[in-house]
């Protein structure tokens, strides 16, 4: 595991049993939304019973929970591998991004979008949007930081800019792959990281003493 990034740590993982329900229940929130979906849609779309689905999760909430959960998991450990002894750490941060923003099913950016929207309405939700989000804000604000360590970036950059930057970027395009079905996730992808690149060459620090500093 790299040096930078010893602060995320493997967790335990799920059950297969409890993967198999998290991915069929990806699939019906994605079809039918968080309020219209029931737990015996999740169950017929699992090939189980409904009372055999609570025995793994109590309620919509805790399935909600189970796949935040496991995307948290998930995105820790990627973070965990980057390393500046394998290359460029923007390379490597590319290639985490496309493997999440584009390999990974239209579904799951549907998915997003609908926990940012309960997010804005109960405080569950928005805790575990905030959890997600400072796992992400952890590794890359790691990666930002040992690139410019390295050289790789400006040793100005201003990295609590350019970090928002890339946020919001990044929130963007899932957005946009979630509400347009011909949104071309490839191309989308090109134009995000060539802007990020960019921007770490111009979102400087002023200069010492610069009035406007």
């Amino acid at each position: 595991m790299s040096q930078v990034f010893t602060s995320f740590s493997a967790e335990r993982g799920l059950s297969e049993r409890h993967v198999h329900i998290l991915d069929a229940a990806e699939r019906v929130f994605a079809r039918a939304g968080f309020h219209a979906a029931t737990m015996n849609d999740i169950a017929a779309e699992a090939g189980m019973s409904p009372g055999n689905l609570y025995r793994y999760f109590s309620s919509k909430d805790a399935i909600i929970g189970g796949i935040s959960e496991r995307d948290r998991t998930e995105v820790a450990a990627d973070f965990a591998q980057l390393d500046p002894g394998r290359g460029g750490l923007l390379d490597q941060l590319e290639e985490l991004g496309r493997q999440h923003m584009v390999r990974k099913p239209r579904e799951k950016a549907i998915i997003a979008l609908q926990i940012w929207a309960e997010a804005s309405r109960t405080p569950e939700m928005a805790r575990i949007c905030a959890g997600f989000d400072e796992i992400v804000e952890q590794g890359l604000g790691a990666a930002v930081a040992a690139a410019v360590a390295s050289g790789e970036l400006p040793s100005n950059l201003d990295q609590a800019r350019f970090l928002q930057a890339l946020f919001m970027m990044a929130d963007g395009f899932f957005c946009r792959r979630a509400v347009d079905p011909d949104f071309d996730a490839g191309a989308g992808a090109d134009a995000l990281f060539a802007a990020m690149r960019g921007l770490a060459q111009t979102m400087l620090l002023p200069p010492a003493g610069d009035p406007t500093s």
